[in-house]
């Protein structure tokens, strides 16, 4: 699953990950992992939480190596459940609801772009990875001498 989200001042902090020489960069892919790798599973225990479907999808979460954290979740690895459904395909039913159509009557109720597990954990997370990470960025421009 990907998720496309607006991010104030976005370029600007794009451009100052670009400054950085390529061995800080990946030094910054470190770091940026290492904040995922605490992340994950902290999802992964919401999910298993959640619901059944959720919980189904939970080891289908797992971090991914970038410049910025990165938690992917879904796919096409298969869950378990009857029907044979892949981790994509419960992945949204699980995460935002369902019951508007009665192919989705197995989901709790639609919650808009709310969530029921994923998002609402790294919301409440994200200014804790937001300063762990502009801390690990701050470091690497002073270190390197990109301010």
């Amino acid at each position: 699953m990907t998720v496309g989200i607006e991010v104030e001042g976005l370029r600007e902090l794009q451009a100052r990950v670009r400054r950085l020489p390529k061995v800080a960069q990946a030094e910054l892919r470190e770091a940026s992992q290492a904040i995922a790798d605490m992340e994950a599973p902290r999802l992964r225990g919401a999910a298993s939480a959640s619901s059944r479907q959720a919980g189904a999808i939970a080891s289908s979460i797992r971090v991914r190596r970038d410049r910025f954290p990165a938690i992917a979740a879904g796919g096409r690895g298969r869950t378990g459940v009857s029907g044979g459904a892949t981790a994509g395909q419960l992945f949204y039913g699980a995460e935002f609801g369902g019951r508007r159509s009665r192919t989705t009557m197995q989901f709790r109720p639609h919650l808009g772009q709310r969530g029921y597990f994923f998002f609402p954990t790294l919301r409440a997370d994200q200014p804790k990875q937001r300063d762990l990470w502009e801390a690990a960025l701050r470091n690497l421009e002073r270190e390197w001498g990109v301010i």
